[in-house]
């Protein structure tokens, strides 16, 4: 593995843990908020939730491809993981955006 392709993948990895991290403290926080909530807001977090967990599934299957990739094809992936990291990042704040008003 060369040192590019490692440090990357360290970067992603760290990156994914602190977001994962991030979630799983104010998950259980969000949910009993939505409590008093209504119906309409419950699924539409719910819906949220479910996209950020697919793209969360994603990100964890872009990051063992790339550590399985051989040192000269990693390149060719860095786009692919870092659209994945976007949609990941994305999903987070549409998940948690109605608890930021």
């Amino acid at each position: 593995m060369t040192d590019k392709k490692s440090d990357y993948v360290g970067k992603m990895k760290k990156q994914f843990d602190e977001l994962n991290y991030n979630w799983s403290r104010k998950r259980d926080k969000y949910e009993a908020q939505l409590q008093s909530q209504s119906t309409d807001v419950k699924k539409a977090y719910e819906e949220k939730k479910a996209a950020f967990l697919k793209s969360s599934d994603d990100m964890k299957a872009k990051i063992s491809d790339l550590e399985a990739a051989g040192d000269s094809a990693w390149q060719d992936m860095k786009d692919g993981t870092q659209k994945s990291w976007q949609h990941l990042s994305d999903a987070f704040d549409k998940a948690t955006s109605h608890f930021k008003k």
